[in-house]
């Protein structure tokens, strides 16, 4: 476990060295983000092989070509990004403005094109809703994570209601994605490394073309049940 742990942090520490480079030699050529996503796409396989772990994804075909849609997923560790990056899709990462001061990683992520959000200040101009829908307009689909943080033991937290706000007010599907067994692999509080299996699960969109804020709830509601049954079922 101890050598899988030393070589998962080496992998990641050279592998993202590595990206960021070519991140940063690619940037001025790829306007539409499709060369970093492809790198980006390679790093996330690179260090779940890494780690031992086998991914397996279910319901691709829910995935809408061509329109924008909002991803939610539960999140348990660092490896829902790992897994999620694999998925082949052109789309904006949301994350809180905390993770771009990490060193590397933050470098990566500015480079990658993701989004900062100011989670206590949610309408800044930049970097808030307003410039995500902004976003959206423009045509990218968006993921988040709408618990908002990582879980602990793995157990659903309570979604924070501005992702579903957005998805409203953009008149967007939404599309409920369920992470199983990425927190096995790595829990949160730790840096050892479990080798292990992890399962994606694409559910069908949600609309919300004909909602408004008096429906927020029961959405809400809907995309929690959707991946609360996956985990309790798998």
């Amino acid at each position: 476990m101890l050598l899988r742990t030393v070589y998962f942090w080496t992998v990641i520490t050279l592998s993202t060295i590595i990206a960021l480079l070519l991140f940063a030699l690619s940037f001025p050529f790829d306007k539409g983000g499709r060369v970093v996503k492809f790198y980006a796409n390679i790093w996330g396989r690179l260090n779940l092989y890494a780690s031992g772990v086998r991914l397996k994804i279910t319901g691709l075909e829910n995935i809408i070509k061509d329109k924008p849609q909002i991803f939610m997923a539960n999140h348990q560790s660092i490896y829902d990004i790992f897994a999620l990056i694999t998925l082949h899709l052109h789309f904006v990462w949301i994350a809180k403005k905390e993770l771009f001061r990490i060193p590397l990683l933050g470098w990566a992520m500015a480079l990658a094109g993701c989004v900062s959000i100011d989670r206590f200040n949610p309408h800044s101009p930049l970097g808030g809703m307003d410039y995500i829908h902004a976003k959206i307009q423009k045509g990218a689909s968006i993921i988040i994570f709408p618990e908002g943080t990582r879980s602990y033991d793995g157990t659903l937290q309570p979604f924070k209601k501005g992702g579903f706000t957005l998805a409203m007010r953009a008149k967007i599907p939404i599309v409920p994605i369920t992470l199983i067994g990425t927190g096995k692999v790595m829990k949160r509080g730790t840096r050892k490394v479990h080798p292990g299996n992890i399962k994606i699960i694409i559910d069908k969109p949600i609309e919300t073309l004909n909602l408004g804020l008096k429906d927020r709830e029961n959405l809400i509601y809907r995309v929690q049940e959707i991946i609360g049954k996956n985990l309790s079922e798998n």
